[in-house]
């Protein structure tokens, strides 16, 4: 279904199933004696032709597979890999939804961080939140490669702009910026050639997209906690004058056709807009306990 890419000698990417399904991007990191699977797509098609294809590729086992997050387009395609160990968060299992069962799977869970070593290689997992109450990220020392996961959606998805929304099942809760904020930040100390996104197009400048989305959102919190300490409501509050914003409107402008690129986009940031007052505001800790 999708092409591999080599981005490094033991890291490989597809970026291209992500183009005509709605999986997010898939990758796989050899170990020279077996693989760890990054992401399974939004089917067991998708799933099953990932398998195929990175196991032709690197002619070896896939051994372990990684979930980010709980969100379809990551996880539903894990049944093509129930032989393989399941790595996922605590928070990230314990949040899946109640229609979800991975009891088929063994499984390696994690609280705040975890480290596997495979034939002398290691790869380190770190609870990142933010973009979910359970997504984590995966780092690869040896290659200098980040798999950032949904705190990523790079270029030429959604605009250009970091998604944050559906940050919790179970209470249902809206995105949460802070964590955004302390994972950036947390990455910029990491030794990073590459960043893996979610979403979009491979960073190979990791630290100046890292400056980039730690302004976009410390301008964005800034400029909501001003406008609630004000006394402004929802409404009352616009947007401040940002860069990526100006070019995600920019990316829309070019879309075919414009006018349903600018509504997406439209109803997008009112949809961040929604997480930022929400956290802001208070009424992230206060919504309802509801499932999806």
């Amino acid at each position: 279904m999708g092409n591999l890419e080599s981005i490094t000698k033991h890291v490989v990417v597809d970026t291209t199933t992500q183009r005509t399904t709605r999986s997010c991007i898939l990758a796989g990191i050899s170990f020279d004696t077996c693989l760890l699977v990054i992401e399974t797509g939004h089917s067991l098609e998708v799933g099953t032709s990932l398998r195929k294809n990175i196991e032709n590729y690197f002619k070896i086992p896939v051994k372990y597979v990684f979930l980010t997050h709980t969100h379809n387009d990551h996880r539903d395609g894990r049944e093509a890999f129930l032989d393989s160990i399941l790595i996922l968060s605590n928070n990230c299992l314990g949040n899946m939804p109640k229609r979800i069962s991975l009891k088929k799977f063994d499984k390696i869970t994690f609280d705040d961080k975890l480290v596997i070593e495979e034939n002398n290689f290691e790869v380190e997992f770190f609870l990142t939140k933010g973009h979910s109450i359970g997504h984590s990220v995966a780092y690869f020392p040896f290659e200098k490669v980040l798999f950032g996961g949904d705190l990523f959606i790079y270029d030429s998805v959604n605009f250009g702009l970091p998604f944050m929304s559906f940050y919790q099942n179970k209470p249902k809760r809206t995105g949460n910026p802070e964590e955004y904020i302390s994972a950036y930040e947390s990455f910029k100390k990491m030794d990073l050639d590459f960043i893996i996104p979610g979403h979009g197009d491979i960073i190979d400048k990791p630290y100046e997209v890292l400056d980039e989305y730690l302004h976009f959102f410390n301008e964005l919190k800034t400029h909501f906690k001003e406008a609630i300490n004000d006394g402004k409501d929802y409404d009352e509050i616009e947007y401040p004058d940002l860069d990526l914003v100006k070019r995600a409107w920019e990316k829309a402008e070019k879309g075919s056709p414009p006018s349903k690129h600018k509504n997406f986009l439209k109803h997008y940031l009112e949809v961040l807009k929604t997480s930022l007052y929400n956290y802001y505001s208070g009424k992230f800790y206060e919504m309802e306990n509801e499932d999806k």
